[in-house]
Formats: C-alpha cells, structure tokens, sequence
C-alpha cells in the first residue's frame, strides 16, 4: 500500500510539468483557403471564326436561287465587360465587337435561276450569289457558376452586323448588290479560366440569328430575301481590373 502511494507520488512530479506545458501549447488554427474572385470590370481581346448559313430567295415565289450555301470566315475584337460574384454565382454584362472576313458563295442553280435564263444550255450558270460579313458586335448578359477558379457560364443579348449581298457574273462583275446593318439576338456559352488574380482565357461559342434583308438585284426575276445566320467559336484572354481581393474561406 505505502509502495503505491510512493509511486503515485513519484508520478505525478514527472508529469505535471509536462501537461502544463502541454496545456500551454497555441491550437492550431483552421487552415484558410483563397478562392479566386471573379468580381470586377474587365477587358480582353478574342479571336476566332464564324461559319453560318445563307441564301438568296425570290421573294414572288419563296423559292431558293442559290440552293442555300455557308458562310465562313475568321474574326479578330475586343470585349468590355463585368462580373458580380455572389458565393458560386456570378452574373453580370459583357459587350463586344470583332472584325469579320466572312464570305460566302455560289453559282444560282435553283429552279427560279434556271427559269430565269441565268442557266445556259450546258447547265452552267451565268450569274454567282454572296454574303459578306464586315464587321460584328453584341450587348449580352451572363450567368455563371464559379468553381474556384473555373467559370461555366451561359449568355445571350443582343446582335448587330455589317453584312453585304450581291450578284455578279462569270466575269466577277458586280451585277447588283447593297449592304446594312443587321439586328438580332444571341445565345451561347463558355468556359473561363482564372490563371492568375487579374487574368483568364476563356473558350466561347455563339450562335447569331440576323434579320432577313432584301436585294434588288437588278434581273428579270425581281428582288430576293437574303437570311443569314452565325455561328461564332472563339478564344480569349481577360484582365480584370481592382475589385475584392480573392474570397477567403476558412476549413
């Protein structure tokens, strides 16, 4: 029994420092995480191409000219936008407008060219149909969800155009042709990438619906309907300026 309470004695003289000290000791501190922060106003650069359809239509009868043909180009501009980011969510405007070297055409083979003359007896055609697009710009909103830093967004707005139609002959002679501005809307998506606090590429895609516009064209057959859609793929790179520093979470 004496034995017991010497070595419990003998005990607690060796531990109690120790657990003092022990009890002394700071906690550590959860660990805090920097998450990119996507709010503030940017501006970028974006290249890229477009590819879409088009058509001449005889207004009299509704019927194709052309037989329908793509146009396709590339196209170089600049954006101006920004991003209010609320936890995961981030929405807000951006605006843009491109230089388009956009061109599409073709022989008229359709049956309204054929009836026309616009055929010779070999089946070759003596007249070409195109569209041109010159320039391209858009006024969209955006809604994305933030995962750090990754963007996955959604957009759609507003479209306008430069866009030309014409006729000319097997000699490339300009038979008939005019030009406008052209309204619309927009739809697409695109994913952004923050590689650095005030930096992000981003891939997007957009698909452009354009008003149908008329062409006098000069010829026994009377005036033409001229569509034009877009379909508008195109990388980027944005600078973000100021606004919150990145969003600090603690786990």
């Amino acid at each position: 029994m004496t034995k017991n309470i010497i070595l419990g004695a003998v005990g607690a003289l060796i531990l109690g420092p120790t657990a003092a000290m022990a009890a002394d000791l700071p906690v550590k501190a959860a660990p805090v995480v920097q998450i990119y922060n996507w709010t503030g106003f940017y501006i970028g650069a974006a290249a890229g191409g477009s590819i879409g359809p088009s058509d001449h239509v005889d207004q009299a009868t509704g019927v194709s000219d052309a037989s329908g043909y793509t146009v396709k180009g590339g196209l170089v501009g600049g954006t101006l936008g920004y991003n209010w980011q609320m936890s995961n969510l981030v929405v807000g405007f951006e605006g843009d407008a491109s230089w388009v070297a956009e061109r599409g055409t073709i022989p008229d083979v359709g049956p309204v060219a054929i009836a026309n003359g616009f055929v010779d007896g070999a089946g070759n055609s003596l007249f070409s149909s195109f569209t041109n697009e010159t320039w391209l710009a858009t006024a969209r909103g955006r809604v994305g969800y933030a995962v750090n830093n990754l963007l996955f967004y959604g957009t759609g707005g507003y479209a306008g155009a430069g866009v030309g139609q014409g006729i000319y002959d097997n000699a490339h002679n300009v038979i008939a042709s005019s030009s406008s501005t052209r309204s619309g809307w927009t739809a697409g998506g695109g994913l952004e990438w923050g590689f650095a606090p005030n930096w992000s590429a981003k891939f997007e895609w957009l698909y452009m619906k354009f008003s149908t516009v008329a062409l006098n064209t000069a010829l026994a057959e009377g005036p033409r309907n001229v569509p034009f859609e877009d379909n508008v793929v195109r990388f980027g790179v944005n600078y973000r300026f100021g606004g919150p520093g990145p969003v600090v979470a603690r786990y």
